[in-house]
């Protein structure tokens, strides 16, 4: 383990004798006779003759000795053992000194930051915690203090007790009186890394409990928690954060003027115009015709709005302001930010790639801009709210879907995972922990595949317990005896140890590519019939070409119009051509944005949001959503796939909607 030697600097003018210990009443504690003898042996030790040391301190008697002087004599013999690097024998002499060390606090404490500093040489993290945890820090002062929270933030890093460290921060940074102060602080980077490990809750809990000397960093980390809560779109906690700073930090108008510059940048971008909707879309660079089919889709639900609604008294018409994000999540951020800050568009629509759609929903979730994306984004839950509406569904949404009673009736309760390195398999995962104990389902294993790699065997061969066969040695030298003695009788291939199958079903949250390489690998070790269930992206012509040779696959998905649907009829007439995917989600997009200001009229965003959330739905042609825990849930529907026929699975039956 890599080591620090600064963090964990042991001083040699122990508190218990030199010019620390002068400037205290210590009389009682300590004779002239012994600080006489004891600083000998000091003085000796630095400059350099341990040796020396040693023999001076074992000269002096332990039986004339007062507790706090033999304290003093043990913990100078572990420094000189620490310093030779004899740390076992540094911990002996330490655990001595505490023994007695009871009347003198100060020493106590030095003596526990030493013996702290010697199991973390050892790598002993648990014994350096507990150590530093029965330290009475106030003992300690300037240099001492401070060592004593590099090394409890450190260790509490390397146990995983961030709010621990958080703390030692805390007071790392403790001292500061003007945020150029903090910011120059050599902590000050970790501190802001480090609040934002921590829980909410924890963290705020932490900061509110703030103690004397530590005012105006909690200060300082209230006002970031403002910006935090801002950015995730949640205004009415950031007031609260806002009201009560200004209750408890009134003495530091400098920061308080940061929070309020905050809410009035952030009215002042709230006025909106709702006849401005704006577009963010690739509409050059190699993704653009993907940009331009989908502004197709946006355009044709503009055109049928505004022509269905020109004979309404007062009708204003949508006018669309059309950015491009050059492929680009960067681009798309600051097109979302101009869209909003220049164009006062009352929602935004984008995030037709996925590596655009965060970042762009983020951009316009710090302005509490409504956003409609056009593909799903990966993140956590908790970082979605009422301001978003994925187009596809939410990976949410299809979790919900297969962790429902009417799903685990038909299929069983008993799922593997398999899914991808990648934001979007991480993101699968999470939402399946979650709904999997919220439905009593059980999660019988997990494993994950790198998708650059296009040989996928040895991932399945895991999930049914073929790749350790050490485990399972005896029955495999059985089976194997056995298929010599029967012969080769088939050309195919024997899996000459049984699958064990001990799930009910697969979810496969994989690109196209990537399924086509790990669906066959079943068949391979003679797994049969197993029910493999992937996300929207598995309609594709790619899979669907494939299908006679995968068998029957499942996968969840919207609703897709039909043929002789009248969007498709009238997108057809316009364009002189069928709409694909990437047009119906532009439709569709368009068709959500303009049944939100339909709800009513509004000048602000605030207003905007207060309605959408009181609406509790909304519908569009791919299906509808309700506003579920602050997130939006799209209805979806599980499709199969068997022979190029696609079916929607309805539970009891499967009817086919054509192929």
């Amino acid at each position: 383990m890599f080591k620090y030697i600064s963090l964990i600097v042991i001083t040699f003018l122990v508190s218990c004798s030199g010019i620390q210990m002068i400037n205290r009443d210590t009389s009682h504690l300590y004779t002239k006779q012994f600080l006489a003898k004891f600083d000998v042996a000091k003085k000796s030790f630095v400059e350099g003759q341990k040796d020396v040391a040693l023999q001076q301190l074992n000269n002096i008697q332990d039986a004339k000795l007062k507790p706090a002087e033999l304290a003093t004599k043990n913990n100078l013999i572990g420094v000189i053992n620490y310093s030779n690097g004899n740390f076992e024998q540094a911990i002996f002499q330490f655990n001595l000194a505490l023994n007695s060390s009871q009347e003198d606090g100060e020493l106590s404490a030095q003596i526990r930051l030493n013996l702290a500093s010697s199991y973390y040489k050892l790598d002993d993290l648990e014994n350096t915690f507990k150590t530093l945890d029965g330290t009475d820090s106030r003992y300690l002062l300037n240099r001492d203090l401070e060592n004593f929270h590099k090394l409890r933030y450190r260790v509490s890093k390397e146990l995983d007790f961030q709010t621990v460290a958080l703390d030692s921060l805390l007071w790392l940074n403790a001292g500061a009186t003007t945020v150029e102060d903090l910011k120059n602080n050599k902590f000050y980077p970790q501190l802001v890394t480090q609040y934002f490990i921590v829980d909410q809750s924890q963290r705020v809990k932490i900061v509110q409990d703030f103690k004397e000397g530590k005012e105006f960093v909690c200060a300082y980390l209230s006002y970031l928690e403002v910006e935090q809560l801002i950015n995730e779109g949640n205004k009415t906690k950031a007031q609260e954060v806002g009201s009560w700073m200004q209750s408890n930090f009134g003495m530091f108008p400098e920061i308080l003027a940061l929070v309020s510059t905050r809410f009035e940048m952030l009215k002042k971008y709230s006025k909106i115009n709702m006849q401005s909707i704006g577009v963010v879309l690739p509409l050059t660079g190699d993704k653009s015709k993907f940009g331009k089919r989908a502004l197709a889709g946006i355009d044709h639900a503009v055109r049928k709005y505004n022509e269905r609604n020109s004979n309404k008294p007062n009708f204003q018409p949508i006018q669309i302001k059309i950015f491009d994000s050059m492929g680009s999540a960067i681009v798309g951020k600051e097109k979302v930010r101009e869209m909003i800050e220049r164009e006062n568009s009352s929602i935004v629509i984008g995030g037709l790639l996925k590596d655009e759609a965060r970042a762009e929903y983020e951009a316009a979730r710090k302005y509490g801009a409504f956003f409609i994306s056009l593909s799903q984004i990966y993140t956590n839950k908790d970082e979605k709210n009422h301001l978003l509406i994925e187009v596809p569904g939410s990976v949410e949404s299809q979790v919900s879907l297969l962790f429902s009673e009417k799903y685990l009736s038909k299929y069983g309760n008993k799922v593997s995972i398999i899914y991808p390195n990648t934001e979007s398999g991480y993101a699968y995962v999470d939402s399946a922990w979650k709904m999997a104990e919220k439905s009593g389902a059980e999660i019988v294993s997990i494993q994950s595949f790198d998708h650059n790699q296009t040989d996928h065997r040895s991932t399945v061969a895991k999930i049914l317990g073929l790749y350790f066969t050490r485990e399972r040695q005896e029955e495999y030298d059985l089976l194997k005896e056995v298929h010599k003695l029967e012969g080769n009788t088939t050309i195919r291939r024997v899996q000459t140890l049984g699958p064990i199958v001990d799930f009910d079903w697969v979810l496969l949250p994989a690109a196209p590519n990537d399924a086509l390489q790990l669906i066959p690998s079943f068949n391979y070790y003679d797994a049969f019939n197993v029910t493999l269930v992937g996300g929207p992206n598995w309609r594709s012509r790619r899979i669907s070409r494939e299908a006679s040779k995968l068998g029957k696959l499942l996968f969840v998905d919207s609703e897709v119009p039909k043929t002789d649907s009248a969007f498709v009829s009238s997108f057809q007439r316009r364009y002189d051509q069928r709409p694909g995917v990437v047009e119906i989600l532009g439709f569709e997009s368009m068709s959500l944005a303009a049944n939100i200001l339909s709800l009513g009229e509004f000048n602000s965003r605030d207003e905007l949001e207060s309605t959408v959330m009181n609406a509790q739905k909304v519908a569009g042609i791919t299906g509808s959503w309700r506003l579920q825990d602050d997130v939006w849930m799209k209805e979806m529907s599980l499709m199969s796939l068997y022979r190029g026929r696609l079916n929607k699975v309805n539970f009891t039956t499967e009817k086919s909607i054509g192929e």
